[in-house]
């Protein structure tokens, strides 16, 4: 679904790296596929993806690609889950870069 969480970015920031993780991994189904946004615009040209199986995004067999990597102090972050399979949980996303 859409907006399933969000948070307030505090300062600039430069994202470097975006990944997701599952405690428990898909195991039928459509793969698992995140997107994040910034204020209601995705940072992704091709979305963050969990393969069935998988516990990890950087096992992907497409790998997310970063579209916008500069963030605004203040911007709401936003994370949509857009597909879903069967017997995954605990979704974590995160995002790595740096202060600017």
């Amino acid at each position: 679904g859409v907006g399933k969480e969000s948070f307030f970015m505090p300062y600039a920031f430069t994202v470097t790296n975006v990944w997701a993780s599952l405690v428990t991994p898909q195991t039928s189904g459509s793969i698992l596929t995140v997107d994040i946004n910034e204020a209601a615009a995705s940072i992704l040209s091709t979305k963050l993806t969990i393969d069935n199986n998988e516990k990890f995004s950087g096992t992907a067999a497409t790998p997310a690609v970063l579209s916008d990597t500069s963030i605004a102090s203040g911007a709401e972050i936003t994370f949509d889950v857009d597909q879903v399979g069967t017997g995954g949980a605990g979704l974590k996303v995160y995002i790595e870069g740096r202060r600017t």
